[in-house]
């Protein structure tokens, strides 16, 4: 049977509520299950789903986030046989935001140092690889001996861009990707990341200059790409002034 060929790994940090309701949807689901906790030890996004990936056998993994939820019509089968039929390495459901809008259709990444998100397209059947660079890893099917030929996630990353990382080493191996026209899922964004001060902007100055190192040949090194790298800076500025005022104004209040 389709449901003994995946494993779910769900990393989670503080969103008690979020994994309260995905273990309550895969209750009663035959498949495998694992959740790394990283309150126990952070091992950050990259780290848990390489920890949860270890000794995994299944044939595909569904890497997941704990702001991820399901439609009630929402097949994790149909994902499965999407990815089979068309002889793909790695798929994503479409991820819907809280408002109803699409979040992307897969991205691409930009010379500048920069990731496009892919709006709008004619027809999601088009979607695959020779459009897109990479797919968001908040919803992501993939098969487990691919994951684990490009060595998972580089948790040098620790979080943010590892996913980036991750398929442009994917791709340049010549795996196959695309987004399933038929199965969508709702993505609550940033819940965590909203809880967590200035982390994601120190991570993302950080990252982008490993994704720039590590894949020199993707990017082009001038004034715009510089540009970036100062909106990077400026950005975790802001969130650190943000987060020193906010935990000052509670400590006087």
């Amino acid at each position: 049977m389709i449901q003994t060929k995946l494993s779910v790994i769900i990393p989670t940090l503080n969103n008690s509520k979020g994994l309260e309701y995905l273990l309550n949807y895969f209750k009663n689901k035959p498949y495998k299950i694992a959740v790394i906790d990283n309150k126990k030890k952070n091992l950050g996004f990259a780290g848990g789903v390489n920890k949860g990936a270890k000794n995994i056998k299944t044939k595909w993994l569904l890497i997941l986030n704990d702001d991820i939820e399901f439609y009630d019509e929402v097949s994790i089968n149909q994902l499965i046989e999407f990815a089979e039929k068309n002889k793909m390495d790695a798929v994503s459901p479409i991820l819907i935001n809280p408002n109803g809008e699409v979040e992307n259709y897969g991205y691409k990444v930009l010379p500048y140092g920069k990731v496009g998100l892919v709006k709008s397209v004619k027809s999601v059947k088009s979607v695959e690889s020779v459009q897109i660079d990479g797919l968001t890893a908040a919803c992501l099917l993939v098969k487990t001996q691919t994951f684990k030929k490009l060595n998972g996630f580089d948790e040098s990353f620790f979080a943010y861009l590892e996913d980036v990382d991750f398929f442009l080493r994917f791709k340049k191996a010549g795996y196959k990707m695309a987004i399933s026209e038929n199965i969508k899922v709702i993505h609550n964004h940033m819940t965590t990341t909203k809880t967590m001060g200035n982390f994601k902007a120190r991570q993302d100055m950080i990252n982008w200059w490993r994704l720039y190192f590590k894949h020199q040949e993707k990017f082009q090194f001038n004034f715009k790409f510089i540009l970036e790298r100062l909106k990077n800076i400026s950005g975790f500025i802001k969130a650190t002034f943000s987060t020193v005022f906010f935990f000052q104004k509670n400590v006087q209040g």
